[in-house]
This record gives C-alpha cells, structure tokens and sequence, in this order.
C-alpha cells in the first residue's frame, strides 16, 4: 500500500555544519549566465551588422544605438535569469527552523551569482580592450616610418580649417597693395604658389593652440591673416576676416566633438546601469523560482510499505 509521507526538516546537530550557501552552484550560475549573455550579444551583433550600411540606406545611428542598447538589457536579463535559476535548483536546501529562510537564501544565492558574473564580464571585456590596444600600437608602430617620411598623405582632424585659411583667391592672386604677384606669391601660369609644409605646419599649430585656449591672440592672428594675403592674395581686411571665420567654425567643431563625446558617455553609463540592474534582478528572482521549484519536487515524496 502506497501512502504520501511528509518529510522533516532535518533540524540536528550532524546538519550544524552545513553551509546554506554553495560555491560550486554560484560559480556554475555565473558561468551559464555569462555564456547565455556572449550568446544573446554575438546574435545580435550580426543582425545589426546586417542591417547596417555604409551608404546611409539602413537604419540610423540613433536608431541602431538604441536597439544595442535594447538588446544588451535583454541579454544581461535572460542570461542572468538562467545562470540564477540553475544555481537555486542546484543548490541543497537549508533546513534550520528559520520562517522563511530558504527563499532569503535562494535569493542571496542569484545575487551572487550576478556578481560574480559581471566581474567575470568586466574581465573579458578590458582583456579584449587590452590586446585591441596591443594590436593597434603594433599597427600603429609599423605605419610610423611611413607617416614620418610623408606625413602630408595622413589627414588630420585640423587639416579642413588650415585649408580654408588657404583656400585660393577667387578674384585673383593681386596683393592688396597693388604690388605685382612675386614668385613665393603664385607658381606656374600665375596660380597662387602651393603652400609648402612648414608654412602650413606652422599655421596648423597656431590654430590648435588658439581652439585649445579658448580663441586666438591679436599676435597669432595678425601673422595668420598676413601669411593668407601673401599666399592667397586676399586684401588684409579680407584675410583677418577668414581667419576669424575658421577660428569660429573650429571652435564650434571642437565644441560639438565634445557634446557628442560626453553625450555618448552618458548613454553608455546609463545603459550599462540599466543592464545590470535588469541582471541583478533577473538571477535573484531566476534564483528564487528555482529554489520553490526544487522544494516543490522534494516535498512529497512516495512512502511505499
């Protein structure tokens, strides 16, 4: 005859020295968790790479951060609600007569799980940061001879203010003053001359400075607006003119750089908060289910006589 038997919590001295806690499930937790998240992220980064182009036919920038953004907090949440769930069904019950006890420490063993998950997550992540690090300074390193030798061919971020300060006269190459155009003022059939490398290394400096410090001095631009009247043949009044004109425009360049950077930063830092927060969430309610779920299956078991 079959009968359904009740069975008692242990409650005696052999099971004082068992720890409610379990290392080995919280460990297994975290790595299921974080193997569920690299999963979720790396299908997600091939759909959004096939959706994006290059030729501006696809989605936005905006719209393809978001959805990163999106999917990330989904990854962080179902891989962490797996790796928390395992660890409650894995881990032994505790016993010990406390009301409400095994629920507290099934949570407590999700949320550990969680963190040991991020801290294996920020592991990869600045490891996979250093070697892409490593591998740019090699590359970097191995271009140097190269950049040295011409480093005209290597566009830089200032290059586009410098050759608007130089840009051509389009009205002639005559000087303000009436003089005849010299040989350092035009080339060859009477173009303004190419403006050599250390002229306009020397222009790109003052111009950097002067962005850097908030704006360039009356010395600095004064020299500027002479050295772009003999080059391009504007009248003086013209070429301080130009001067201040892309001073403005790089300062307003330097400016907006800047607003997009911290606006970027912000965005990662608040969707990297949410995305942990959804994962620590999700492993200790993960953890908590599985907990009820192994207790449920335990309860009642057959008595046979």
């Amino acid at each position: 005859m079959t009968d359904t038997a009740i069975i008692v919590p242990p409650g005696t001295e052999a099971d004082a020295s068992h720890t409610p806690f379990s290392w080995s499930s919280a460990i297994a937790g975290a790595l299921a968790a974080t193997a569920v998240t690299l999963i979720i992220v790396a299908l997600g980064s091939g759909i959004g790479l096939s959706f994006a182009s290059p030729y501006g036919s696809g989605p936005s920038a905006t719209t393809m951060t978001v959805a990163a953004a999106v999917w990330l907090v989904m990854a962080q949440t179902m891989g962490f609600a797996t790796g928390g769930y395992l660890a409650g069904r894995l881990r032994s019950p505790s016993h010990d007569g406390i009301v409400g006890e095994t629920t507290f420490r099934d949570a407590a063993q999700g949320f550990v799980v969680w963190a040991i998950g991020v801290v294996a997550m920020a592991t990869i992540a600045i490891g996979a940061g250093y070697f892409a690090a490593n591998a740019a300074t090699r590359a970097a390193s191995g271009l140097a001879t190269t950049v040295t030798a011409n480093s005209s061919s290597t566009p830089q971020p200032a290059d586009y203010f410098v050759d608007l300060m130089f840009r051509p006269n389009p009205n002639g190459v005559a000087t303000a003053n009436g003089a005849a155009p010299t040989s350092d003022t035009v080339g060859t059939a009477g173009a303004p001359a190419t403006l050599n490398a250390e002229t306009r290394a020397e222009a790109t400096r003052i111009l950097l400075r002067g962005v850097s410090q908030g704006g360039l001095d009356d010395n600095d631009r004064g020299y500027l607006a002479q050295v772009i009247s003999a080059r391009t043949g504007l009248p003086p009044d013209e070429a301080k003119q130009r001067v201040t004109s892309v001073e403005s425009k790089a300062k307003d360049a330097v400016k907006e750089a800047a607003d997009k950077t911290a606006k970027a930063g912000a965005y990662f830092s608040f969707w990297t908060f949410m995305s942990l927060l959804f994962g620590a969430v999700a492993a200790t309610l993960g953890a908590m289910l599985g907990g009820e779920l192994r207790d449920a299956e335990g309860r009642l078991v057959p008595d046979v006589e």
